[in-house]
């Protein structure tokens, strides 16, 4: 009986030893981080190469880690980051603009062409300012995406993101690793291009995200996936972090028109003084704005609603906000608003101002965000041009 035990127990170790990662029934996942490095961000690069190669070797030969990389002095190229070492797959035979969406789709395109699999992810590395429209060949360094310092500044467009990956295979989850990412319009815009958006509303830290611990999370089968990949950059950094899950995107722009057009008068700038933003007076705290403006009851079935859309989130007392935020390093809290659990909802909105009343710091920024905002599939969603938005 002894024995018979022990060849038990025995068998059960070796269950239990067993990697789910060598289990060649295991979906196979190919994850692509785009890396938008042709600017003020490349001197990160290195670092984040060095996190990758290090999570990479917990990867399994299901699992394929793939990068485009955009950096100044090189033409651009593909590689794999594998078994704790890059292989170079592809070089370009001229300069691209990382921040074009037609460079982002040769990008896809030739990683699900090479590495197929069972699910996508996709990884934005670089700068990003949320939902911001304006022309992609400007000179002003406000950007929805990307930010290409070669031969005259570029960036993408939110509207022209979509307009690639919707055409593609759906992703799995978009993970952006770069400022203000997460905020409705956007999630709206993208809400076909994936199942889920994880990502920050705020300011992150231009370190990014800590991909010796991220990278596993990346390619973890676990139907709560992303509760790894936050908890993994919340042990790092303390920073607002959320996931949306895109197919509740129509509910709450449903849940919003409602909430809207019952509590918010047409033509008047709702009232926003103190209430809790990102990066600059233009994207505030979606919960935090609904707090202020709606009767509990309503606030209530709104906030049913976006529960179901934010399916995790990491919310923090304290983060960068376009300088502004501190008084001093010892400060424990911001000048003009308090972040707290309850009102923090890691998810950002923009609400329209008098660009008459707004610091000076952010006028332009207002006066040309009320123009631009109806050009976001958001504006028609959540009705904002009955209210005069």
């Amino acid at each position: 009986m002894k024995s018979l035990l022990a060849l038990f127990a025995a068998v059960l170790l070796l269950t239990a030893c067993h990697s789910h990662h060598d289990d060649d029934s295991m979906p196979a996942r190919t994850v692509l981080v785009y890396m938008a490095a042709d600017n003020d961000l490349s001197s990160y690069f290195t670092q984040d190469i060095n996190e990758m190669m290090a999570g990479a070797k917990q990867l399994s030969k299901h699992d394929h880690l793939v990068l485009f990389v955009d950096k100044p002095g090189v033409l651009p190229y593909m590689m794999e980051v594998r078994d704790g070492d890059t292989i170079r797959k592809k070089t370009w035979d001229k300069e691209l603009k990382s921040s074009s969406a037609e460079t982002l789709r040769m990008a896809l395109q030739w990683t699900e062409e090479n590495y197929p699999a069972e699910s996508y992810g996709l990884v934005l590395w670089g700068h990003a300012d949320g939902w911001t429209i304006e022309n992609e060949a400007a000179s002003r360094e406000n950007r929805a995406y990307g930010y290409d310092y070669t031969n005259g500044a570029h960036w993408m467009n939110i509207p022209s993101m979509a307009s690639i990956l919707n055409k593609l295979p759906k992703l799995h989850f978009i993970f952006a690793d770069c400022c203000c990412f997460q905020c409705v319009e956007t999630d709206y815009e993208l809400r076909h291009a994936a199942d889920y958006i994880i990502a920050s509303p705020a300011e992150i830290p231009a370190e990014g995200a800590p991909y010796h611990t991220v990278v596993p999370a990346l390619f973890s089968r676990s139907s709560k996936f992303y509760e790894q990949i936050v908890d993994a950059y919340s042990a790092n950094y303390k920073l607002p972090l959320s996931v949306v899950k895109t197919s509740m995107m129509d509910s709450l722009a449903q849940a919003t028109r409602t909430i809207l057009g019952k509590n918010i008068t047409p033509g008047d700038y709702p009232d926003v003084d103190s209430l809790i933003y990102y990066y600059s007076h233009t994207s505030f705290d979606m919960t935090d704005f609904m707090l202020r403006h709606a009767p509990a009851d309503d606030y209530e079935e709104w906030k049913k609603v976006l529960d179901q859309t934010i399916v995790y989130k990491a919310w923090a007392r304290l983060w960068r906000a376009n300088y502004i935020a501190y008084a001093n390093n010892y400060r424990t809290d911001f000048l003009d608003f308090e972040a707290t659990e309850e009102r923090e909802g890691c998810i950002s909105m923009f609400v329209p101002q008098n660009p008459n009343s707004v610091y000076i710091r952010f006028r332009s920024i207002v006066t040309t965000q009320n123009q631009t905002i109806s050009n976001m599939e958001w504006y028609e969603a959540a009705e904002l041009r009955r209210l005069g938005w």
